[in-house]
């Protein structure tokens, strides 16, 4: 029988009383109105469209901002998640430090007992690893390294950070012993096709999660990039070629395009345009050098999660907005053309 009008509302009223104001469940208000849920969730509906609830959230720490930058780059970039921190100082260190240690919280809720985990290199990456808490009730991870070695450094030795993940949870690793370049493009196919390098790189197709580091624009005489075994003639070559950063030493220009230059054959690694593949692909990086970088990554949409600071975040969308309103305009202007003539 259906509910008459004033009784409908009264029911609506009281619906919303006891759900606002008294943190009854649903299921209680459902009882107390002695009616099913489905026709208590029509009527909480039904009073939503009819203007009976106002909602106002109240912002005390002043965080509304960042969140809605993080929808705004959610959603332009069709990404899974996104992770923004508010770093108080400029210097690129403590930048560093706050999106890895922020990267460390987000990389221990993801964790599962057998998960496949894919890893390449990095300060931050890095650092996350030192921000892991010891945690040994996590069992059967597999660690597969996406790069080969590239440097004396622990930063960018792979194989050091994929064992220090085991260390601080259980299972094994799957290591590329291999340099990060070589000398010739022949050279770099002939150790991809040895057997133990080839099933890395064949298993790493499918992994459960995968974390990358984003690694920063190369500059034209520059005499050095990172810790990359880079000459002055190469990074040339890559900022020639609009090179705006790499993942695991794939460089792309900002639009997210693979840079074809010399260097490209020559990198024992992944091709990132198989990352699509991995279930969770988890981007980290910030800090004034890595604005180009990151706008590059989003835009080869390599990532589906990205963790960076909200000033690399604002910057980001900025410099998206600049690139395309150029192209807006000479659309606009051709158009008004045509039209006049």
């Amino acid at each position: 029988m259906p509910i008459p009008p004033d009784q409908r509302y009264y029911m609506k009223l009281k619906a919303l009383y006891y759900l606002y104001e008294k943190n009854y469940t649903q299921t209680d208000i459902a009882k107390l109105l002695n009616i099913s849920r489905v026709t208590l969730g029509k009527l909480l509906d039904e009073a939503r469209e009819e203007g009976m609830i106002k909602i106002e959230i109240v912002d005390v720490r002043g965080s509304m901002r960042i969140l809605q930058l993080e929808e705004t780059l959610k959603q332009r970039f069709r990404l899974q998640d996104i992770k923004l921190v508010d770093c108080q100082s400029p210097e690129p260190d403590s930048i560093m430090r706050r999106i890895a240690s922020e990267a460390a919280v987000y990389f221990e809720h993801q964790l599962r007992d057998g998960m496949s985990l894919g890893l390449t290199w990095g300060r931050t990456l890095n650092s996350m690893v030192e921000h892991l808490p010891d945690n040994h009730t996590i069992h059967d991870l597999s660690v597969y390294t996406l790069v080969g070695g590239s440097s004396s450094s622990a930063d960018f030795q792979p194989n050091i950070l994929a064992q220090k993940i085991i260390h601080k949870y259980s299972g094994s690793t799957r290591i590329i012993t291999a340099p990060f370049m070589c000398q010739s493009a022949e050279l770099c196919q002939a150790i991809k096709k040895e057997p133990p390098i080839a099933s890395i790189l064949n298993a790493s197709l499918d992994l459960d999660l995968t974390m990358v580091g984003i690694g920063e624009a190369p500059v034209r005489d520059a005499g050095h990039l990172s810790d990359y075994p880079f000459d002055t003639n190469i990074i040339n070559e890559l900022a020639d070629a609009g090179a705006a950063g790499d993942i695991c030493g794939n460089f792309f220009d900002i639009n997210g395009h693979l840079c074809d230059t010399s260097l490209r054959d020559r990198i024992v690694s992944i091709d990132i345009r198989d990352l699509h593949r991995h279930r969770k692909v988890i981007g980290v990086g910030g800090g004034p050098a890595k604005v180009k970088s990151v706008l590059g990554a989003l835009n080869g949409h390599y990532l589906s999660v990205l963790i960076t600071d909200v000033q690399t975040a604002s910057q980001v969308i900025e410099l998206a907005d600049q690139m395309a309103v150029p192209e807006d305009s000479a659309f606009s202007e051709q158009t008004e053309r045509q039209t006049e003539s």
